[in-house]
């Protein structure tokens, strides 16, 4: 494991500045003339003349960076990663990579994203296909800079195809996406009650009055819906006879924020849009930053090293970001089988024939694995790996991206690259099938917009429990009646606020009624959103550098407001609080006074990193009125700071009190356990702690090991750990921050690098930035980035104080 101390980060830093761009012209080729740039963080700037040859100047670059992290990527997908490690276990867990092996072989990713990349429009095959020469050329022609870790797990490289770089952006969209493999065992629970369901029952049977969903907290507000909008959304609703969507309090994958201020209200008229991705940091870095300009586009960005497709990311005239939706766009449906012929099954009143065959698990250092697999017309055969599959039970799962044939993301991936503003940007985002996010967006005009976005299943009206459950597979009534309509998906251009944020909270108020099946944020706020809402609404106008001012927002409102309410007890209403709580109190006071930020350099921000923020039924009764999860803590916090605001003197209930004291006096306990008795050692400890974090070579989000713990390295000083905060160092995945009045000033930071290569110093290029909070300059035009790299040296190096990091 490599620890990296202070003269190593610094030389790193040395070494990249002194580094001399590497510039390449590739005339002689069917794509004509063909540029490539790098920068001072290793970025590629792609240059060429047409579309199809930026698409492959993008894959040859993509490869020099990321070539192991592509194949690994492509492996697991495929239901291949044994061939590469053997049989072994995910960490914390009896789970094998076998084992993973076989559930990808079974949903069959792979298999259809070929069916897919075969039927793909001309220009996404072709501008695919250049990606993929692209790749193909680098690894053909530089076989001694591949990473030493394709000779260590005997891997050599397969040729890159379309289908490669569909299956390498599903495998990270699966991450953010139900896997609809617990449908049967909530079919069985509903039936037959469970003992966990019949204590629930018990449990609610005198419960209060649960509030509605907290409407206060969408992002699209009732007085931005159009009526006639609604009056459509209403009448597809009754059509297909569809229940209200009251959401769900569980709490469901987390793509972090995002914020756009609007031309109205920035001191330039353009949209400014920050956008902060935020999943723990990888080593490599998860993401791939990358910036390609053909004869119709010029954008940069990040996406997945393996694919073309920009994430989050602007080109000269429209920025966006996006955060996690959470939709459910997969069902479970039982099938009848044949009691004579176990592969057939019926359908519509007709037997029809499952195909089945059979596929060998390559596993390094043993014996070979034999899977049966089958498919039916509605998908894959999961009875082996879906939970709570009974005896005789077959199971089939259907579910996007895998059952859309002729469609794919990319498609609209690269309109999104062409848009010439928030309209035409808008429209392109009918074509992002997979995975389900939100899209905030705005463009140098000074338009905003928003628009949740995904293949949305349209469940029949015979679906139990809006479809959380496994529905009958014998019939064309039981089966998915097609996908919402675009335009009647929650969307909004220039809200009357001049605004708009995303932190994985409520998209819209509970009068929009067609069921999207989000677990994300579905009832009202997360902490991030109820902070963001904050800090947007204190200004009445922007300038760009005050919208980048809240990325570095450490401030958890949750944490704060608990704090304020335990204040409130114990010195105006003289409550008489537990001896741990009343200790805690006592130790934030300083905490409390200097803003209540959840900043190391602060002592007491490491007891109040371990204040959990969680609402849950079965420790508070509080959960039962304002809601599970995250939203429901800040309904409950959002009604006790108007009670405050109202009355000095408010009181609280006893359960309310209960439940605050229980939990400062739980945080408290948790604190001294991990860091001692000793106070007066706490910020100290947790300091160290925070640079003791491995950050693992290669860990997978599976939850595979290192692949080389020699290459492990640890945390640099980060200051702000707690996943609650804006900034949250610790999940900084990427951060853009796009002010559209002059695209070439836009800043980013990919930590900890480009380049999975331990020899080169792209790999850690930004392991200090990091730390210190500084975005690096990320112009997009050929004149912005050649001054960059080539004549202005003061541009390294901004001198005012929002590009030098934290305040």
């Amino acid at each position: 494991m490599i620890r990296i101390h202070s003269r190593i980060r610094w030389t790193f830093l040395f070494l990249t500045f002194l580094a001399t761009p590497v510039l390449s012209a590739i005339r002689d080729t069917d794509y004509g003339k063909i540029e490539t740039l790098r920068d001072s963080w290793g970025i590629p700037h792609i240059f060429a003349e047409s579309d199809e040859g930026a698409f492959y100047g993008l894959g040859y670059a993509t490869a020099e960076d990321r070539c192991f992290q592509m194949i690994l990527s492509l492996r697991i997908v495929q239901g291949r990663l044994s061939e590469l490690v053997g049989d072994i276990p995910m960490k914390n867990q009896k789970r094998t990579s076998v084992e993973l092996d076989k559930k990808m072989r079974i949903i069959g990713f792979y298999r259809a994203a070929r069916r897919t990349a075969s039927n793909l429009d001309p220009e996404s095959k072709r501008l695919l296909t250049a990606y993929c020469e692209g790749v193909n050329d680098f690894v053909e022609k530089h076989p001694e800079k591949l990473l030493y870790l394709f000779e260590k797990v005997g891997c050599k490289p397969e040729p890159w195809t379309p289908a490669d770089c569909i299956a390498v952006w599903w495998n990270i969209g699966r991450f953010f996406s139900g896997e609809g493999l617990h449908d049967t065992l909530a079919y069985h629970n509903r039936e037959e009650g469970s003992a966990q369901s019949r204590m629930m029952e018990e449990f609610l049977r005198d419960a209060p009055e649960k509030l509605p969903p907290d409407d206060a907290a969408a992002v699209i507000q009732a007085e931005d819906i159009d009526e006639e909008w609604l009056k459509r959304v209403n009448e597809f609703v009754a059509e297909h006879e569809k229940k209200p969507d009251n959401g769900s309090s569980e709490e469901g994958p987390k793509f972090s924020h995002a914020w756009v201020v609007g031309g109205k209200k920035t001191t330039t008229g353009a949209a400014v849009l920050c956008s902060d991705p935020q999943t723990p940091v990888r080593n490599p870095s998860l993401f791939y930053e990358f910036h390609f300009a053909g004869k119709t586009f010029n954008a940069r960005g990040i996406g997945v090293a393996g694919s073309p497709v920009i994430l989050i990311g602007w080109n000269e005239n429209v920025a966006w970001g996006m955060t996690a939706l959470g939709a459910d766009q997969a069902d479970q449906f039982f099938l009848k089988v044949n009691p004579e012929r176990k592969n057939q099954y019926s359908f519509d009143g007709e037997w029809r024939e499952m195909d089945v065959w059979k596929e060998t698990i390559q596993v390094k250092g043993a014996d070979p694995v034999t899977i049966e697999l089958k498919e039916t017309h509605l998908g894959p055969v999961v009875s082996s790996i879906a939970h709570a599959v009974r005896r005789g039970e077959e199971v089939a799962l259907k579910r996007v991206p895998n059952c859309m044939r002729t469609k794919e993301t990319v498609q609209g991936a690269l309109k999104m690259m062409r848009a010439k503003d928030a309209y035409q940007f808008d429209q392109a985002l009918a074509e992002w099938y997979f995975p389900s996010a939100n899209v905030l967006f705005g463009d140098s005009k000074g338009n905003i917009g928003y628009r949740t976005l995904g293949a949305i299943p349209i469940r029949s009206s015979h679906a139990l429990d809006g479809g959380q459950v496994t529905h009958d597979g014998s019939a064309s009534a039981y089966d998915w009646q097609g996908f919402v309509p675009h335009d009647l998906l929650p969307h909004v251009i220039n809200p009357k606020k001049g605004y708009l944020f995303s932190g994985n909270h409520r998209p819209i108020v509970s009068s929009y009624t067609i069921p999207i099946g989000n677990s994300t944020g579905s009832m009202g706020d997360t902490v991030r959103s109820y902070r963001l809402r904050q800090r947007l609404e204190s200004k009445e106008r922007f300038s760009p550098e005050d919208a980048l001012d809240i990325h570095y927002d450490t401030t958890n409102a949750a944490k704060r407001d608990l704090l304020k309410i335990a204040y409130h007890l114990r010195d105006t209403l003289k409550v008489d609080l537990s001896d741990e709580t009343t200790q805690a109190l006592e130790y934030l006071e300083s905490w409390y006074s200097k803003g209540a930020k959840s900043d190391l350099r602060i002592p007491g921000t490491e007891l109040t990193n371990a204040v959990p923020t969680m609402f849950r039924m079965m420790t508070t009764r509080l959960a039962l009125r304002y809601g599970g999860g995250l939203s429901g803590l800040c309904y409950f916090l959002k009604a006790a700071n108007r009670r405050l605001e109202d009355d000095s003197e408010a009181s609280f209930s006893d359960e309310e009190i209960e439940y605050i004291d229980s939990t400062l006096s739980g945080a408290w306990s948790a604190i001294r356990n991990r860091l001692g008795r000793d106070p007066s050692l706490w910020n100290e400890k947790a300091r160290e702690q925070v640079k003791r974090r491995v950050l693992g070579y290669f860990e997978t989000l599976d939850g595979f090991p290192s692949l080389d713990p020699a290459r492990d390295i640890t945390c640099p000083d980060l200051y702000c750990v707690d996943g609650g905060t804006i900034l949250s160092q610790a999940a900084e995945s990427y951060t853009q921050w796009v002010p559209l009045h002059d695209v070439d000033s836009a800043r980013s930071l990919l930590p900890i690098g480009q380049s999975e290569r331990p020899d080169d110093p792209n790999r850690l290029v930004n392991y200090e930035t990091w730390a210190k909070g500084i975005l690096h300059p990320a112009p997009i035009t050929r004149e912005g980035v050649k001054r960059m790299i080539g004549e202005d040296k003061e541009y390294y190096f901004p001198s005012s104080r929002f590009h030098q990091g934290f305040p």
